[in-house]
Formats: structure tokens, C-alpha cells, sequence
């Protein structure tokens, strides 16, 4: 039988602030039991079981992970959830907590609304698998219900839940069951910038909110609509929507969860930006052939590919894409990516990738003053390809640096050939931080430009701050190095990520590209427009100059140019060209440079 677990009580372990957690949990409605020894904790619990146990570990984190330690096997055992709270300054014990046996963890600071969104996550999952480990005949393969790092639900138990609730289905009118894959695009960035421990809390603050978007959907209860939200992998995650749920509230559902990106995420002292891509794959999709074939487990396991197809076609489309699945005689989507990385290799060695180039506008001269370099492939079947789905396409097939060093080395070849007014333009070429991590990047770089013949005067490198953040002392060395041979360093995408000032003043850099939100703040509310010109008149007085990207119409430009930015790019000045049309618009801007 179930062991009986208190259904609205939480069990507080916290030798420091007790009494704080105590009017936090009970601000939700839940009965806070305070045990301010964290050695009793064993013993508190054996003698008053809970549904969720909190583990206060802040300003106590050795006496706080012995608490999780000892009472770990005995939560789990009762199909019971624990939290544990840690100090920012104990964020890399992250994996020692879960190690202990915790389902979430949370790391100071943390305001009331999250702690009580984590709470509530974690009742709402403690308890819903069938209680295997308590039975005396348990089956030690049995399947895990818990996303160690989120509380979320697995991916195995996932299609476990799926296949029970087609099974119960298949009984009576067989309503079909809605499945979205979520996939939340930068954070292999994230990844590689701030490192393993921030990128486990940023993926736990992507699931807290995920389940608060699920959480505040208006399902239909009465009608028996259920659902099950789960991460599959290291930045995918999924929910399944039972009890007839059509495909117009699976696309609502859908919409509401890629709009919960647009809010960044706060992570330590670190603003983060996320979006994310969702493919929808529904049961009806030819359900009755795959029941009868396979039964409903089998059902479960198709339902899921086809999720995961749909959303392999999302992230070939802008943030925010929503793709519903449907049967494609041409091939499965996931063949066809694992024929992508097959056809990069191709198309990379035979200098398939092609080198766009889009123009930068000086507002001091009025003239095009350089060009930033950038990817496309237009692929023999699928036509032109995003930059982020080559990229990502790269990442996966662990190409990055092959494909960075080609496109740098195509377009410094390129530019050194140009004639005219386009002879003058300098060239701006990304670095990622696989090129930084390359102890061979700077000489490759140095190669490369020797060959194409092109001058370090001519040459900027465009680095975002997520690609030095995990080794500052390392990128400062190197970036140092390529300024002094008379390259230029320009910090990309700036006001998307952590923007410390002290970086600005220790990185060795030149150029501040302001990225695109940051435009628009420069036309938004008053308190938008001080922020921006604030930290444009900093950069100047650091020496920097200042490009503004995401330039698109007369109003922002006439903004940039008042605040007193010194460059800009964006379409407003021009898309992103080929070299013949570069050639012709350089010459074009020449003779009539009122354009500007």
C-alpha cells in the first residue's frame, strides 16, 4: 500500500532562517513545520512525514547537505519532493544537493512568488508515480518520475503517462492526446559562457516558469483535461495535454509558452535571454494505425518522435515558431537533420557556404564605413538555411570551429579583392566562444588573413560577452594579442547579457555594438531612452565608439545620430548582400550620399 503522506504540510529544515521560510510556505496555503536542528531531521521526518521537505541550507551549507543526505532515501521512498535553498556564494553545490537526493534546488536570491512557484512544483509532483520503490516487489529498473536538476517529470516516465492515459482512452471514444516539444534556443551559449552551475539554475528557472504558463492555462477539469510537463533533454521540454484537447488550444497553449521567453531571465547577477521553438504532434496524426500495429506504449513513443520532428522544423524559423506535425512523404525531419550534418561536412569542404555582407553607416562621414560578414547555405534541398539552424547544425555535429574558421577565411579573401570606395571598408567577423576556447584560433586567424592579403587594419573581431565570461583573464590575453598586431575588438550584442561596466573598462575592446533591444529603448519611454544614452556617453568616455544594430527605419536613426551613437547598421541602412551587390551598393551610397 501508498505510505500516507500529509497532504498540506511542509517540513522545514533550517538552523538560520526558519521562521522566514515558515511565513513563506504558509503564505501559499501550505502548514509550515519548522525543525530548526538540522541533525533532527531524520528523526522529525520519520516521525511526521511530508509530502515536500525544504532544506534551509543557507549560511549553513555543510550541516544543510548532511540534512539532504540523511533524509534523501527516506523522501523518496515516500514518493515525497525535496528542496534545497542555497547562497549564492554556494551555487556550485548545485550538484551536491541533487546528489543528496533533492528534486529542485534554489540558489539565494530568490523572491516570494519563486520560492513559492518551486514549492508548488514540487507538491504537485510529489507522489504522482505509482509508489514502485515502497513495494515489497519493486522492480529496480523501474522508470525514474523526477528530473533530477528541475522536479520536472522525465522523458521516460513522460511516455509512460502517455501510453496509460491513450490505454484508458482507447476504452471509449479514444480522444486524442496533444504533445508540444519545447525547445529553448541560446542556451548552449549560456552553456558555454557562464558554465555548467549557472546553466543548471537557468534551466531550472526555465522549468519553474514553464509550469507556472501550465499551471495558469484555463484547461478543462471538468471535461477530465490533464497534463504532464517534462524535460527530455538538456534544453527541451515537453508537455502533454490529455481529454480532447483540439489543436486550436494545443497552438494557445503553444503562443503562451514561447511568450513566457520574452521576459528574460534573472539568474544570480546575470540577465539572461532565452527564446524558444515548439513543435505540436497529436495522436489523431494517423494514431489508429500506429494503436493497432502497437498498442498505446507504442502510440506514446511515435507521439513523442513526431513532437520532436515538428520541433526540428521550428528551429529552422525565427524565435517563437510554432510547428505543427504532419506526415511528410519526403522524410522524417530527424533524418533529414542527421543528413544536414552529413551535407555540412560536403558543403564546407567544397566552399558550398556563402559569405553575406551587410553594410555599417558611419554618422559622423555619412559613408559606409564597413561590413559585417555573414553566413548563409542555400542547401540543394531545402533551400536557404537560417544562420541558426547552420550554426546549430555545426554545434551538433561539433563542426563550430571548422565552419567558423571558413566563413572568416571566405570573407577576409573576399574583402582584400574589393576596388573602388569598397577597398576602404573595414570587415567585422564573428568569434564564438568555441573560437576562444581554440588554442589554435589565433593562429589560424593570423594564417588566414596572411593569405587573403588583407590588412590587420581593415580587420575587426566581433566577440559577445557570452563567449569570454567563463575565462575572462584567458579572452583578455587573447583579445590583447590581436589588438596589438592592429586588429580591432568589438564587444557584439551588448545589453543582452550581464553588460558590466567594470568588463567594459578592463576588456580590451574598441567598438560597443548596442544590440537591437537596446535601439529600440533609444525610441521608447523616457526611462528607456536615459538608459541607452547613458551608456553610450560612458562607452565614449572610455574611448569606445559606439555601432547601434537593428537600425530599421528614420526614427531610430535619427535617434542613434542624437545620442550620439557613431555608427549604425541595420536595414534601415541595408540587408545583408552578396559581393557583387556590395560593389554596386558602395558605389551607388558614393555618388549620392544623401541616402544617409
Amino acid at each position: 500500500m501508498r505510505p500516507m503522506i500529509a497532504a498540506e504540510s511542509v517540513l522545514i529544515v533550517s538552523p538560520r532562517y526558519a521562521d522566514d521560510v515558515g511565513v513563506a510556505v504558509a503564505a501559499i496555503d501550505l502548514v509550515p513545520r519548522l525543525e530548526r536542528k538540522a541533525e533532527r531531521a531524520a528523526e522529525r521526518f520519520a516521525a511526521e512525514p511530508a509530502r515536500v521537505v525544504v532544506i534551509d541550507a543557507r549560511g549553513a551549507l555543510a550541516p544543510g547537505l548532511a540534512a539532504a543526505q540523511a533524509l534523501g532515501g527516506a523522501v523518496e521512498a515516500r514518493q515525497g519532493a525535496m528542496l534545497v535553498l542555497l547562497s549564492r556564494g554556494d551555487g556550485d553545490s548545485t550538484a551536491a544537493a541533487h546528489d543528496a537526493g533533492a528534486t529542485g534546488v534554489l540558489v539565494s536570491p530568490f523572491g516570494a512568488d519563486v520560492f513559492g512557484n518551486a514549492v508548488r512544483l514540487a507538491m504537485r509532483h510529489a507522489g504522482r508515480v505509482p509508489d514502485a520503490a515502497a513495494s515489497p516487489d519493486a522492480d529496480p529498473g523501474a522508470i525514474d518520475r523526477h528530473d533530477r536538476l528541475t522536479g520536472l517529470a522525465t522523458g521516460n516516465y513522460l511516455q509512460a503517462w502517455i501510453a496509460e492515459a491513450l490505454a484508458v482512452e482507447t476504452g471509449g471514444s479514444a480522444a486524442p492526446v496533444m504533445l508540444l516539444a519545447v525547445g529553448v534556443g541560446r542556451f548552449a551559449q549560456i552553456n558555454a559562457a557562464y558554465g555548467r552551475a549557472v546553466a543548471d539554475r537557468v534551466l531550472t528557472a526555465v522549468g519553474l516558469r514553464l509550469s507556472q504558463i501550465v499551471d495558469g492555462r484555463a484547461l478543462n477539469r471538468a471535461r477530465g483535461d490533464g497534463c504532464l510537463l517534462a524535460r527530455l533533454a538538456a534544453a527541451e521540454f515537453a508537455v502533454a495535454v490529455t481529454g480532447g484537447v483540439g489543436i486550436g488550444e494545443a497552438i494557445k497553449l503553444a503562443n503562451a509558452l514561447a511568450r513566457g521567453f520574452e521576459t528574460p531571465f534573472l539568474v544570480d547577477d546575470h540577465v539572461i535571454h532565452l527564446s524558444a521553438r515548439i513543435g505540436i504532434a497529436s495522436t489523431d496524426d494517423g494514431a489508429a494505425d500506429d494503436r493497432a500495429e502497437s498498442g498505446a506504449a507504442g502510440d506514446a513513443s511515435t507521439l513523442m518522435r513526431r513532437a520532436s520532428s515538428a520541433l526540428v522544423e521550428a528551429r529552422s524559423g525565427e524565435a517563437g515558431t510554432i510547428q505543427v506535425f504532419r506526415s511528410d512523404p519526403e522524410g522524417d525531419p530527424l533524418t533529414r537533420l542527421a543528413n544536414l550534418e552529413s551535407d555540412l561536412h560536403r558543403a564546407i569542404e567544397r566552399g558550398d557556404i556563402a559569405v553575406f555582407f551587410q553594410p555599417q553607416l558611419s554618422l559622423v562621414t555619412g559613408q559606409i564605413m564597413g561590413v559585417e560578414a555573414l553566413v548563409r547555405w542555400e542547401h540543394p534541398e531545402h533551400g536557404l538555411l537560417s544562420a541558426e539552424t547552420l550554426l546549430g547544425t555545426a554545434a551538433t555535429a561539433e563542426l563550430a570551429i571548422k565552419l567558423g574558421r571558413h566563413i572568416r577565411a571566405r570573407a577576409m579573401f573576399e574583402a582584400a579583392r574589393w576596388t573602388g570606395s569598397a577597398a576602404r571598408l573595414r570587415l567585422s567577423v564573428n568569434v564564438t566562444a568555441a573560437d576562444l576556447a581554440d588554442p589554435g584560433f589565433a593562429a589560424a586567424l593570423e594564417a588566414a588573413r596572411e593569405t587573403a592579403g588583407l590588412a590587420r587594419n581593415r580587420l575587426t573581431v566581433e566577440v559577445t560577452e557570452g563567449a569570454f565570461i567563463n575565462d575572462i583573464n584567458g579572452a583578455i590575453d587573447l583579445l590583447a594579442g590581436l589588438r596589438g598586431r592592429g586588429i580591432k575588438v568589438a564587444l557584439d550584442d551588448f545589453g543582452t547579457g550581464y553588460s558590466s561596466l567594470a568588463w567594459m573598462a578592463r576588456l580590451p575592446i574598441d567598438i560597443i555594438k548596442l544590440d537591437r533591444t537596446f535601439t529600440l529603448g533609444l525610441t521608447g519611454t523616457p526611462r528607456e531612452r536615459v538608459v541607452v544614452e547613458t551608456m553610450v556617453r560612458l562607452s565614449k568616455q572610455l574611448g569606445l565608439n559606439v555601432i547601434a544594430e537593428g537600425v530599421e527605419d528614420d526614427l531610430q536613426l535619427e535617434a542613434t545620430r542624437l545620442a550620439g551613437c557613431d555608427g549604425v547598421q541595420g536595414y534601415r541602412v541595408a540587408a545583408a548582400m552578396d559581393v557583387a551587390a556590395l560593389l554596386t551598393f558602395c558605389e551607388a551610397w558614393q555618388v549620392d550620399s544623401g541616402s544617409a
